[in-house]
């Protein structure tokens, strides 16, 4: 059986022998093209690279700036050194141990017998024997003429200023009146013992006009003169004099 098996075979080998050789190249080609074009394939073929991958940085917020320093704290005042007082001992008080029975009494100088001169009348308290009623304290007995010089005195204390008794109105310059000049002349006069007037000169000046008009008026015054213990002095006096234009 096997080998009419076998002869078949290999009768049908020998009857197809022909056709087997033609096939085999042509498989052989045809693995070979195929197996080209794979290798070619695999050839040209070209892979996707991926591209590379981009670094991302992240990058932080800068942090905010610390706080400035606290103001520094004002320096202290120095204290002031409190200087303790010192203590004082108080003095001890010793009583005495013997109370004398009677208190001694201070002693005084014996008082001088002053003569009582005999007064004078019309006399100045104060005066001295032989001197004139009516005189002056300070002047020397006998004398004359009055007792503290010639020169003019200041008004005050003891000295009585005179009193006005006829005034001259000043007249007003037509060069001023014209003008509209006013003002105030302030001058300053001798009055005599006689309550005369002399030597007027001028303290406060407003205009010349008006100043020479104010010294005319003022010299033909009159006074009841100064007194200095009810004797006529000569004095100085002020006078003001008023320009005023109605």
């Amino acid at each position: 059986m096997f080998e009419d098996v076998l002869i078949e075979s290999s009768g049908e080998m020998k009857k197809r022998g022909p056709k087997k050789v033609i096939s085999l190249p042509v498989s052989i080609a045809l693995h070979v093209l195929v197996l080209g074009a794979v290798l070619g394939a695999s050839i040209w073929f070209v892979e996707d690279v991926p591209e590379p991958p981009i670094p991302v940085t992240f990058y932080a917020a800068a942090p905010p700036p610390p706080p400035p320093p606290p103001p520094a704290a004002p320096k202290a005042a120095p204290k002031a050194e409190v200087i303790k007082p010192v203590p004082v001992k108080p003095t001890e008080m010793t009583a005495p141990t013997i109370i004398p029975e009677t208190v001694p009494v201070p002693l005084s100088a014996p008082e001088e017998d002053v003569p009582e001169g005999e007064g004078v009348e019309g006399g100045v308290e104060g005066g001295v024997p032989g001197g004139v009623p009516g005189g002056v304290l300070g002047g020397v007995p006998g004398g004359t003429g009055p007792g503290v010089g010639d020169e003019p005195l200041r008004v005050g204390g003891e000295v009585k200023a005179p009193l006005l008794t006829n005034k001259v109105e000043p007249s007003y310059p037509e060069a001023a009146r014209k003008a509209r000049m006013e003002g105030v002349v302030i001058l300053e006069a001798i009055i005599t013992a006689a309550g005369n007037v002399e030597d007027v000169r001028v303290l406060k000046s407003v205009n010349p006009l008006l100043d020479s008009a104010a010294q005319r008026a003022v010299q033909q015054w009159r006074y009841r003169p100064a007194t200095l213990n009810g004797r006529a002095v000569r004095v100085y006096l002020t006078v003001t004099v008023t320009f005023n234009l109605h």
